[in-house]
């Protein structure tokens, strides 16, 4: 690997690692900088920001907001006080009328009824639950529940003559004249007995009633004329649509099978008695839509009081004497006089301007006089904020309502939210200053080795020392690819860091709660950190190669856009070449489809005719039958074209196609075909001819050479019996035999090199023993062997080897690789020859060290006429390995050659020979 490369690879986890620091030393910031406050309406986790660090806690954000908390649960402490207490104290036995406790809440919705509890059986209804019994009622029956309220007063004319029911306003004085509002059930007894509606009920009780509708006594008489038109069962389908028209909650109607109308609706169970001794809300009310209305004040005053009560108990505790830093007092002036709630009992009896002078001396304070505008403090809140507090309840807080509130900035009171959260700031605030000096420092070290990265990014030195520009395999992916990658790594970033504030908010105020749990929280550490190895490869990836893609502007050739729009452009030159491709294959296909579509539109638009559609479909099945039988027949006409060109591929070069039985382009192809086969034949004609010629070249002039050569070596050897000691004839004498020896055995080489490549050889193959051969060939090369000092290491040389091969021929094989390895070896080495079995095949291995350097090719050596030499120094005819090489092919071995630097190795391998 090039230097380079590692350089920017150690470059690149160095940034990593320095990433991963940088997110552990963030995991120590975001642990480390949120506190956990216990509150009344639960624990509260506030985070301390970096410009935190630079105030004090009083003006911190997480100071402002318990104070705005404080003064919350203050101003409605004062608002459950005032409903619980009676002279500073809980009153258990404290009257509670539920509608107007509901209307202070702003849920009634105008009852015209009253239902007063004790306080404390409120309460105690609220921790048992609230309970509804479900009701079951005819029209009937649910109109009539109340009583009688067939009273004309209750009843008006609409313009156009129509009666109406009006509302409840039937009203009558008891005996004693208390005025108290007589319900329908007083008039039960006389629809009992069967007065007709509008009848008059009797002279007394007219007299006692008295009209509470408005109605004067001429509308009552005209309204009571027309009750008399109405039956009773239509005056209740006025009434019960009155009723219906009130939406009183959850009241249901379903018919019955007869028709008639079934009424179901919850009513409250009533634990305890209002204070008058009465149980049931029904008791209290003369008509369905008070009753309704007075059950939901009294659910709605229960939950609120049950909230209230377990408020006021916290609340009281919290922020009781000596126990909170919040020092508080609001004095009201109500219609029983001026009322004070405060948690500093010894200045209770003060003026209000030596309690302002008091509270003035607190570090944070404020004071609030709503009637003369009065505003001071030095908090954060202002008058706008105190007053949204106290709005909602402005039955409680009057316009001369006094409020003041101060915080004990020396946080004498332990344990309250205060406290707490003061001393958690002031054990954070240091290590806040140094972690975030830390971080700066890593990220600065980030982006300083992202620089030099990014200039170099993309850029390298050839072998000639000039600069280059080169991509990787990642920045070769599709540029849209790419993009949608860089967008999912940016979502799974996103995604990791709200996973990690999620785990910083939840865990990390845990260390400061609980012991033990140094693994867990090492365990958060290590999450960061390998975000944080995320986050460094992801940018790395993406910004280096972007950098990459900028520096050879490849952004465009590498988009699935632009290879689309080449392949389309590729693709339109392509059809615009093959025209008549186009037109002899495309439209006809387009004529077919098209005929096909038009053939089912028509059927399906003659499909009310009964025989039309039928023939329609056969005429078009029909033709596509011709239409198959036309391309079944291409196809076999190309079938016949491949299997000629086949045989022709196979050495039938006289093989012809017949074109008679062909058609169009079948034809024009079977008629290139055949012309291909005419020039292959020529060709193969015109070879075998040149290699015949050269054939009985090589062996006339073989023969010609060897006549004349045979008398030059009679002719020095009748010289050489002479015994002639004279120089220089002596030498001349030795020349010759010597050239004429070499030229004698250039020329056999070449006749069997002719003949063996010819194939003028006759194999007479046997059973042969190649460990046998070997050795043989090891003791006739003995002597050379030791002149040239080379000795031979066997390996798998001691058992037997059979193979199936001419003896004769193999020993001539053997005679020019060893005649090879004295030539070419490197004296003083070593040759090893191996013998080796693999998978039913025998295969012998010479190896040895080259003298000279070879820069040749391995299949160049088995050509005739090449050496190792390439001087031509040494002896040979350089036709010894082509020789070896064709004799053990034509014997069905295989004759291979290797070269490793100086290492020339040849591996002759055979067939396991078997019986």
């Amino acid at each position: 690997m090039k230097r380079s490369t590692l350089k920017r690879i150690a470059i690149g986890m160095l940034q990593h690692l320095l990433a991963a620091v940088m997110m552990i030393e963030v995991a120590g910031l975001l642990l480390n900088s949120y506190i956990a406050v216990d509150s009344i309406d639960g624990t509260q986790v506030y985070r301390i920001l970096s410009a935190d660090t630079r105030r004090e806690f009083e003006d911190s954000d997480i100071y402002k907001d318990l104070f705005r908390n404080a003064v919350s649960d203050i101003t409605r402490l004062v608002v459950i006080r005032g409903r619980l207490e009676t002279n500073d104290s809980f009153d258990p036995v404290k009257h509670i009328d539920v509608a107007e406790y509901a209307r202070q809440l702003g849920v009634d919705r105008g009852c015209g009824a009253a239902a007063v509890y004790e306080l404390d059986n409120l309460i105690k209804w609220g921790k048992r639950g609230v309970e509804y019994n479900d009701r079951v009622m005819s029209m009937s029956d649910f109109v009539g529940y109340f009583g009688n309220w067939l009273y004309p007063e209750n009843f008006t004319m609409d313009e156009y003559g129509q009666l109406v029911f009006d509302g409840f306003y039937r009203i009558t004085n008891d005996v004693e004249g208390s005025g108290q509002t007589e319900g329908p059930g007083a008039g039960e007894d006389t629809d009992a007995e069967g007065a007709k509606p509008g009848e008059d009920t009797g002279e007394e009780g007219a007299e006692a009633s008295h009209n509470v509708s408005g109605k004067s006594a001429e509308e009552i008489a005209a309204i009571n004329d027309k009750m008399a038109q109405y039956s009773r069962q239509q005056l209740e389908d006025l009434v019960f649509s009155h009723l219906m028209s009130k939406d009183l909650g959850q009241v249901h109607l379903s018919r019955e099978d007869d028709g008639s109308l079934t009424v179901s609706f919850p009513m409250l169970v009533c634990r305890y008695d209002t204070v008058d001794g009465v149980r049931q809300l029904a008791e209290c009310t003369d008509n369905w839509v008070d009753y309704f209305y007075l059950q939901e004040d009294a659910a709605a005053t229960i939950e609120s009081l049950t909230q209230d009560y377990e408020r006021y108990q916290v609340c009281s505790s919290v922020y009781n004497e000596g126990k909170s830093n919040v020092k508080y007092m609001v004095r009201l002036m109500t219609p029983e006089g001026i009322v004070t709630y405060t948690n500093l009992p010894d200045i209770k009896g003060m003026s209000d301007e030596d309690v302002t002078e008091y509270f003035s001396e607190y570090r944070r304070y404020l004071i609030y006089y709503p009637d003369s505008l009065v505003f001071m403090g030095n908090t954060a809140m202002s008058e706008e904020e105190i007053y949204s507090y106290i709005s909602p309840y402005e039955y409680t807080y009057p316009d001369t309502t006094h409020i003041w509130l101060a915080v004990d900035t020396e946080y004498n009171a332990k344990g309250d939210a205060f406290y707490n959260a003061h001393r958690v700031y002031k054990e954070i605030i240091p290590n806040l200053r140094r972690i975030i000096g830390a971080i700066v420092f890593l990220a600065l070290a980030w982006l300083g080795l992202a620089i030099p990265m990014s200039l170099t990014a993309g850029t390298a030195v050839d072998a000639e020392g000039n600069k280059v520009r080169y991509l990787n395999r990642f920045d070769r992916i599709w540029t849209e690819v790419f993009c949608l990658l860089g967008a999912g790594l940016l979502y799974a970033g996103s995604w990791g860091a709200k996973l990690l504030t999620g785990i910083a908010e939840t865990a990390g105020v845990v260390p400061r709660q609980m012991l033990g749990i140094q693994l867990t929280k090492l365990y958060h550490y290590g999450i960061f950190g390998l975000y944080g190895i995320y986050v460094s490869a992801s940018v790395c990836l993406i910004w280096y190669s972007l950098v990459r893609r900028a520096k050879t502007w490849n952004f465009w050739k590498d988009s699935l856009f632009y290879f689309l729009i080449r392949r389309l452009g590729n693709g339109a030159r392509f059809v615009f070449r093959h025209k008549n491709a186009l037109i002899s294959t495309i439209l006809p296909y387009f004529i077919f489809l098209l005929i096909n579509l038009t053939g089912i539109a028509a059927a399906y638009r003659l499909r009310q005719y009964q025989a039309a559609p039928y023939l329609l479909g056969a005429a078009v099945i029909l033709f596509d039958g011709i239409v198959g039988l036309i391309l079944f027949k291409r196809s076999a006409e190309q079938k016949e074209i491949v299997d000629g060109i086949n045989r022709i591929r196979n050495g039938e070069v006289d093989f012809v196609l017949d074109t008679e039985t062909l058609h169009g382009s079948s034809r024009e192809l079977a008629d290139a075909v055949n012309n291909i086969g005419e020039g292959i034949r020529a060709a193969v004609q015109t070879s075998m001819k040149d290699e015949q010629l050269k054939t009985d070249l090589i062996t006339n002039v073989s023969h010609d050479i060897k006549t004349p050569l045979t008398s030059i070596i009679n002719y020095v050897d009748l010289l050489k019996r002479l015994k002639i000691e004279e120089e220089p004839a002596k030498g001349y004498i030795d020349i010759l035999d010597s050239k004429a020896q070499r030229l004698k055995q250039l020329t056999d080489d070449l006749v069997e090199a002719s003949k063996i490549s010819s194939g003028n050889i006759e194999l007479n193959q046997e059973k042969l023993n190649l460990t046998e051969l070997i050795n043989q060939s090891l003791g006739e090369f003995s002597e050379k062997l030791e002149e040239k000092r080379l000795q031979t290491v066997l390996g798998d040389c001691g058992t037997p080897a059979w193979i199936y091969a001419d003896s004769r021929r193999m020993w001539r094989v053997m005679e020019n690789l060893f005649n090879n390895i004295c030539k070419y070896a490197l004296e003083g080495t070593r040759v090893y020859i191996d013998i080796m079995r693999t998978e039913g095949k025998i295969a012998a291995a010479f190896k040895n060290i080259s003298r000279q350097q070879m820069n040749i090719r391995p299949e160049e050596l088995t050509e005739r006429f090449i050496r190792g030499d390439s001087s031509r120094s040494t002896e040979g005819s350089g036709l010894g390995l082509s020789i070896a090489k064709n004799l053990v092919q034509a014997q069905g071995g295989a004759f291979d050659i290797i070269l490793d630097g100086d290492l020339f190795k040849v591996v002759v391998t055979f067939p396991e020979y078997g019986e």
